[in-house]
């Protein structure tokens, strides 16, 4: 059975955002993905360099940004449990603390987390976590079916 839900981090939203590419709409028709209310803290916090660095003009901003946010479930962090929170601390503790509400909600919703940190996602493998996936790869398969 194929994965069709994914959690996914604040730098996938960011590189969406900023790049705007058809790509992230063909994704968003095709799977369902969560993210923690927490990117929403962050893409606030990084509102200026989003907005330095992407060269679309403001209305075309907003609109794709509209579109992209109506095929993403943001789930306030209290819906995570204790458990699935202790496990992703002691996950993450080691590798970046302010990844552990991702991976607590992916923990939550038994789904796989999509990541753009190598780091994150190879100190995850190295636990023996396999419900992480490079975004990269996951667009390459993606872009690969028929």
């Amino acid at each position: 059975m194929a994965v069709d839900k994914f959690v996914i981090d604040a730098n996938i939203l960011f590189s969406a955002v900023i790049r705007q590419k058809g790509l992230y709409e063909e994704l968003i028709d095709h799977y369902v993905f969560y993210s923690p209310d927490f990117a929403l803290l962050e893409l606030q916090k990084y509102k200026q360099t989003i907005l330095k660095k992407t060269r679309a003009d403001p209305a075309k901003l907003r609109e794709f940004t509209i579109r992209l946010f109506q095929g993403l479930i943001i789930l306030p962090d209290f819906v995570i449990s204790e458990e699935s929170i202790k496990k992703a601390r002691e996950l993450c503790d080691d590798i970046d603390p302010k990844d552990v509400l991702y991976v607590a909600l992916n923990e939550e919703l038994q789904t796989v987390l999509l990541t753009r940190d190598k780091v994150l996602h190879n100190g995850l493998q190295d636990k023996g976590y396999d419900r992480v996936k490079l975004f990269d790869d996951f667009v390459r398969e993606f872009t690969a079916q028929p």
